[in-house]
């Protein structure tokens, strides 16, 4: 194998790796990290444990004894088998290590459920290295059994590369098996999007405290993490005659399950609408700048599923059940992209992370240029008009 990069502990070193047979011809793999790690400093002390090889049938001159950090690795009885971590053991590292930093609080809630649900009932009890493409498939032909979604098969199968890949980066395995399961092709959901007579139902009927949450959310495409963490600072008013007319709304974290974090495509500028003005007056005069904007009936901070179930009350009062409280975000969307806004403009607004994302909603507009088509008057041809 010679000399090679390997992973380990995040950071790549080079790692000289050199099978070869003894005087008595046993098999023995010798294994360090290049004492200099450039490629021609490894090589050449690669060379010279060759050399030692050929003359003394050991990688070192005779009287010379490996250090603690050399590895001579021998099919001899008198080997010890190096202990490997189980993939429970793992797990726990992972959890208490790239989880906490690399991940958001609603993706470490997603892990931690495919962890639970999952992996760790399948492999927790097995050494890392026996989770390799074969026990993934196993798992994943499972999973389809049980009737389980493909998004829901590919989840569980994003979380055990994220682990393996942990696991090679910590230096549990020698690479990440290569015959994973594909991962599988997901059709896209249906956009739900309200008319306008439909949107203005649900507000009529809203709540004031309610009202201004879901007017975030209708008129500035809000997620509702980023309306639960939007406070006094991140409001820009414009006022004309003394009456606010717009302004801009400063979308700078989100806060889910108590925790807050910036929002995946960073911080962006949302314009504010006349409605929404008139909504945001008496709560900007009052607040603080640190003040939370939208708050519950007890003037609290909303919960998690808060906005959910104020949402799930308030269309069932209006007459319009079966819309989920994403159905604003994505009217206000499509309500932007209806008024002309450029497409590479509303994605910026929307915080779409890809373009495809935003033109999703472009294709549903399609499908109402040709309702409309469909609507046109036909105009009937003269007896004696030719083709």
């Amino acid at each position: 194998m010679a000399v090679r990069k390997v992973e380990r502990y995040g950071e790549t070193r080079l790692l000289i790796d050199i099978q070869y047979k003894k005087r008595d011809g046993t098999r023995a793999r010798f294994r360090k990290d290049a004492e200099v790690q450039t490629w021609t400093a490894a090589r050449a002390e690669e060379k010279r444990y060759l050399l030692n090889i050929a003359n003394h049938g050991e990688p070192y001159e005779p009287g010379t004894a490996p250090t603690a950090a050399d590895s001579v690795d021998s099919s001899g009885a008198n080997a010890a088998p190096k202990p490997r971590k189980t993939f429970a053991e793992v797990v726990t590292e992972f959890r208490e290590t790239f989880m906490v930093a690399e991940l958001k609080v609603t993706s470490r809630k997603g892990y931690e459920s495919v962890l639970r649900a999952s992996l760790l009932p399948k492999f927790g009890k097995l050494t890392v290295d026996k989770v390799d493409g074969k026990a993934a498939a196993d798992l994943d032909l499972a999973l389809t059994k049980r009737k389980l979604s493909r998004s829901t098969r590919n989840n569980t199968q994003v979380v055990l590369r994220s682990v393996l890949r942990f696991a090679k980066s910590r230096g549990y395995i020698e690479d990440r098996p290569a015959n994973l399961p594909r991962l599988k092709q997901v059709g896209q959901r249906i956009l739900e999007i309200p008319s306008d007579d439909q949107v203005e139902q649900i507000l009529g009927v809203a709540y004031d405290t309610h009202r201004l949450g879901f007017t975030l959310m209708s008129d500035a495409g809000l997620r509702p993490n980023e309306v639960r963490a939007l406070r006094g600072k991140d409001v820009q008013l414009r006022w004309e005659n003394g009456e606010a007319v717009g302004g801009f709304l400063t979308v700078r974290e989100g806060r889910s399950h108590g925790e807050t974090h910036t929002p995946k495509t960073g911080q962006r500028e949302i314009p504010i609408s006349r409605e929404l003005a008139r909504v945001l007056v008496p709560v900007v005069k009052s607040a603080t700048r640190e003040a939370y904007v939208a708050l519950n009936d007890a003037g609290e901070p909303w919960g998690q599923s808060g906005l959910k179930q104020a949402f799930a009350r308030t269309s069932k009062r209006a007459g319009v059940e079966g819309w989920s409280v994403y159905c604003l975000r994505h009217y206000a969307i499509t309500a932007w992209l209806r008024a002309g806004i450029p497409v590479h403009v509303v994605q910026r607004m929307a915080g779409h992370t890809n373009l495809s994302t935003t033109q999703r909603y472009v294709h549903f507009l399609k499908e109402d240029l040709e309702e409309a088509a469909r609507r046109l008057p036909v105009r009937r041809r003269g007896d004696g008009e030719k083709n």
